[in-house]
């Protein structure tokens, strides 16, 4: 096991549990909005943007994502990788809203951001590609003047492509961009934490090997439960598409709230999965 300061230890820590209190900070501004407030319950937790969980929302997001770059991956470059990809792609879920589907405030059109949120959207995303853009450099610069390995330089290259294909989508195509983009990071930012989900399932064992703290029965708990939030995140995300999937062929809602099913039980699974993480690396701290 590698040693640690105590500062650089709780700095980790606190970094993990900070991703846990961001969770919970969504989960209960959700949840007063639903007993306490004026709002319905709406069709998904994205929809709420547009009530007064928003603040909550975009900065818990934006928050999160940047919780999931600063944090390193032990698995390197797999894992630093994905939590990267995810970190840049949840800012996006929180400032690009949700479209709504009503033909009043879209003027006629099936679904549309409401044209008095697009001028918000558009300055908020540019500050996230200059942010964005400032940030590849910061990081290309560090990998120059460390020991880049080869999965640095493709990480740093992957991030880079994603930057600059999504600055292309933003100029050139608008009104899909302001269609999609929320899906269109939504999904792969949870479909990447299934996947780091996954790599630590299969790296309990080498954790131990190198020193840390795990029984071998805590490790088979370890690893059964990474397993389990995985393969559930897995099969929440599978039945999301096949339900788009119906809606999209007969349009017509499979169920009410569907939605906001979906993805309150992936934010649920989220933050189990950093609760065991942050329980599995407490007493271990950083990675090497």
């Amino acid at each position: 096991m590698v040693m640690h300061s105590e500062s650089t230890t709780k700095t980790y820590l606190y970094l993990r549990v900070g991703l846990v209190a961001l969770a919970v900070f969504l989960g209960a501004s959700l949840v007063i909005e639903l007993v306490a407030g004026d709002t319905p319950w709406l069709g998904s937790i994205s929809a709420y943007y547009y009530t007064p969980v928003r603040s909550v929302f975009v900065g818990t997001l934006i928050a999160m994502g940047v919780c999931l770059i600063a944090i390193k991956g032990r698995d390197r470059p797999r894992e630093d990788l994905m939590l990267n990809l995810a970190g840049m792609c949840a800012p996006v879920v929180a400032l690009c809203p949700t479209p709504l589907e009503d033909v009043a405030a879209c003027g006629g059109q099936t679904r549309c951001v409401p044209d008095a949120y697009v001028p918000g959207v558009v300055n908020n995303i540019e500050a996230l590609l200059v942010v964005g853009a400032l940030g590849i450099l910061f990081a290309a610069r560090t990998v120059r003047r460390g020991t880049a390995e080869r999965g640095d330089l493709f990480g740093l290259g992957a991030a880079a492509v994603g930057l600059v294909a999504f600055a292309l989508w933003f100029a050139l195509g608008r009104d899909s961009f302001l269609n999609y983009a929320h899906y269109g990071t939504a999904v792969p930012m949870f479909g990447l934490i299934v996947a780091v989900a996954l790599v630590n399932a299969a790296k309990v064992d080498d954790f131990v090997a190198a020193g840390g703290t795990l029984t071998t029965v805590r490790t088979t708990t370890f690893e059964r439960a990474y397993r389990a939030i995985a393969y559930s995140m897995g099969a929440i995300i599978g039945a999301a598409l096949v339900l788009f999937v119906v809606k999209a062929a007969t349009g017509s809602q499979p169920f009410d709230h569907w939605v906001f099913v979906v993805e309150a039980l992936l934010l649920t699974a989220f933050t189990a999965f950093w609760i065991l993480q942050t329980k599995q690396y407490a007493v271990d701290g950083a990675p090497e």
